[in-house]
């Protein structure tokens, strides 16, 4: 088994800072009620979560994706591997298995791709 870590791109960490800056504005024009904590403590845990996200490659061909609070997707019987470098940064690599697809973005793309290939011989690998 090899782990590959998840990438995070920069409109994501933006994003959630601009969140969690509402959030905590929001929070300041009400300060009666200390509901407002919800709304600061969710974006904060999903970014938390994002960054865990970790790629599992199994000697049997299977990938697993583990989220760090969020549970872990099983792709059983990789049929397909898509590449298209001109894409978006978190669409380039999709994975088609028996059950349908599933877009991945690991740091290490080329190292990714290629033991995938070699653990799943079977498996065709399309590059655009």
């Amino acid at each position: 088994m090899k782990v590959f870590k998840s990438r995070t791109n920069r409109i994501q960490m933006v994003v959630a800072i601009l969140i969690f800056i509402l959030c905590l504005i929001v929070l300041c024009l009400n300060n009666r009620h200390y509901w407002g904590w919800i709304g600061v403590l969710a974006p904060v845990v999903l970014w938390i979560d994002r960054f865990l996200t970790r790629i599992e490659i199994y000697e049997n061909g299977d990938v697993w994706i583990r989220h760090g609070f969020t549970g872990i997707t099983k792709l059983h019987g990789i049929l397909q591997l898509k590449y298209d470098s001109k894409k978006w940064k978190s669409l380039q690599i999709v994975l088609h298995h028996a059950k349908g697809y599933y877009a991945v973005d690991p740091m290490d793309r080329e190292g990714s791709i290629s033991y995938l290939k070699e653990v799943n011989p079977m498996m065709e690998y399309i590059e655009k």
